[in-house]
């Protein structure tokens, strides 16, 4: 009785486990396959969850006439029900940016949206921008998640820290939003906490400065490669293992 209750325990794991992986290949889906590019700029994404699913999210498309459309979010809590949630993030995002004019009412509109459907004690940090690649400006609204760092040529750091707080816990937040002019030169880091929340083995974080040292510490190098090496400089910090899940976006101007 023992070896097959030992055999009935290991069936339910092996079948827990594979229903994990196919909601980490549907989750995968709704990321973006490919990065989409624009004249005069590089664009790189990664998306590194701590457990089979998670939920950060973070997504790049067009909204045509030369603006593109960034998005990145982290969910409360870890697992299944932070995935789903994602997943509806991600749905209300897609069909509001279609018809929303500015990132402070798209905020919002998915902020109404969310807190409607969400569960007590869960909320959503959630950053979106335009990018107008013609004009070479940046309309952010930041709904309180980790403010992106913007480098400039000149080496100054500034975070994108204007918006609201957090999606999910108060249904009519206002929003502000700021529009910022981007030159040759310039890097955005957009990232979730899982980056610079990692610890190493002393329990000292990663933080912030080092994102934004890292972050002028590679020349002339291609979003990819800086989105490459962030990675890597925060997994040797932390000895490879990230507690939460880590998510980045890195825009090089040229």
């Amino acid at each position: 009785a023992g070896q097959v209750a030992i055999g009935l325990e290991n069936l339910r794991l092996e079948e827990q486990q594979r229903e994990f992986e196919r909601a980490r290949e549907i989750q995968q889906g709704l990321l973006p396959q490919e990065v989409p590019q624009a004249p005069g700029f590089q664009i790189a994404g990664a998306w590194q969850p701590a457990r089979s699913v998670g939920g950060d999210y973070y997504d790049i498309f067009p909204l045509g006439e030369g603006r593109l459309a960034l998005v990145i979010a982290d969910v409360s809590g870890k697992g299944l029900a932070a995935a789903l949630l994602m997943s509806n993030l991600q749905a209300a995002v897609r069909a509001f940016a279609a018809e929303t004019a500015t990132p402070a009412e798209l905020c919002a509109r998915v902020n109404r949206m969310i807190s409607g459907h969400i569960t007590a004690g869960r909320f959503i940090t959630f950053f979106y921008a335009i990018l107008d690649t013609r004009a070479r400006r940046l309309a952010y609204a930041n709904a309180g998640h980790n403010p992106p760092l913007l480098r400039g040529a000149d080496g100054q750091v500034r975070p994108l820290d204007r918006g609201g707080t957090v999606l999910g816990l108060f249904r009519d937040s206002p929003y502000e939003q700021e529009v910022i002019g981007l030159r040759p030169g310039d890097r955005l880091l957009l990232f979730t906490d899982g980056l610079s929340e990692a610890a190493n083995a002393a329990e000292e974080e990663f933080g912030e400065e080092r994102l934004a040292a890292q972050l002028g510490a590679f020349g002339n190098a291609g979003a990819e490669e800086i989105k490459d090496g962030l990675l890597r400089a925060v997994s040797d910090f932390c000895g490879g293992s990230f507690r939460d899940d880590a998510t980045l976006i890195v825009i090089r101007v040229e």
